[in-house]
């Protein structure tokens, strides 16, 4: 028997879009799947239009949250209520080729030693395709050296959405703070490889949350200063989440002193750090040099 996947899909006041991603996983070429949806107290179509659906189609199922309960929060809510063995999130924005679900869990089910992989994320503005993220390829047979090269590359998160066991993402959980979607990729890089496919894509919206780093410190709470240059905070909670949780449990203590603390200087040195040097670059007349360089890192890829 095929293994069960589901694909969870919080939503908010996205009634059209987020009929668009539930449909794009409807019509995977792998047929055992469930969707979950789950709607955070809408205020607009999307309780009609997906009652409609779960009518039209038994494998999805709705959850309409009876008061507002933030991003984080509403992606734990899909991932407690999948049944699947396997799990994927996948925005209520966003859309993923018909072989997405097929091609990452193959590679997952003949490889015990991977533990996420998705396809190569591919971002959209105003419906025109702007670029394709970096592929998020973490296979050190060493945890640190896995979360280490994932918090050297991490930006957008892409990997997020690949497809995973549901038991580790259930170990692991989406935490209610900025950062809590790092930490839970580094969580499943410290466990298995971490694997892109660069034959099946998910469409991704760089509107909204996401796209607006200072909004999205807001939403968890953070303000002035603090949301300005929430980096700090991230670089922080890496040390700590490394040095202390279980999912780092195959480092010696060492091992984990050092990796939590290379962590927080990549993390502080690539965003803070960056914005730093832009800013001397400007400053100089050099400004164009800065584009010359992600060009030269991307073509390396």
């Amino acid at each position: 028997m095929q293994p069960l996947v589901t694909v969870g899909v919080p939503t908010y006041n996205r009634g059209a879009l987020s009929e668009r991603a539930v449909r794009s996983a409807l019509d995977q070429d792998y047929s055992p799947i469930e969707v979950v949806v789950s709607d955070d107290a809408s205020t607009d179509d999307t309780s009609e239009r997906f009652a409609r659906l779960a009518q039209e189609d038994p494998r999805v199922r709705y959850v309409r949250q009876p008061a507002n309960l933030g991003h984080a929060r509403n992606f734990q809510a899909v991932l407690d209520a999948a049944r699947g063995d396997y799990f994927m999130w996948l925005s209520d924005d966003d859309w993923i080729d018909a072989a997405y679900i097929s091609g990452c869990l193959g590679v997952l089910e003949a490889n015990g030693g991977y533990s996420l992989v998705g396809g190569l994320p591919r971002y959209y503005s105003n419906g025109h395709h702007v670029v394709d993220e970096r592929p998020t390829n973490l296979l050190s047979t060493r945890p640190g050296l896995r979360v280490l090269a994932y918090v050297a590359r991490v930006n957008v998160n892409g990997a997020l959405f690949g497809v995973a066991r549901r038991a580790d993402l259930q170990r692991l959980s989406f935490k209610d703070e900025v950062g809590g979607d790092w930490l839970l990729v580094a969580g499943l890089a410290a466990r298995g490889r971490v694997r892109t496919l660069p034959t099946v894509h998910i469409h991704r919206s760089i509107e909204g949350l996401s796209s607006d780093e200072e909004r999205l410190a807001r939403s968890f709470g953070m303000g002035g200063l603090l949301a300005r240059h929430h980096h700090f905070v991230v670089a922080a909670r890496f040390a700590r989440e490394i040095l202390s949780e279980p999912q780092y449990g195959a480092l010696t203590r060492l091992q984990r002193v050092v990796a939590g603390s290379l962590a927080a200087i990549l993390i502080l040195l690539r965003f803070p750090g960056q914005a730093l040097l832009r800013r001397l670059l400007q400053a100089l007349g050099l400004g164009g040099l800065e584009p010359r360089v992600i060009a030269w890192v991307r073509s390396r890829d």
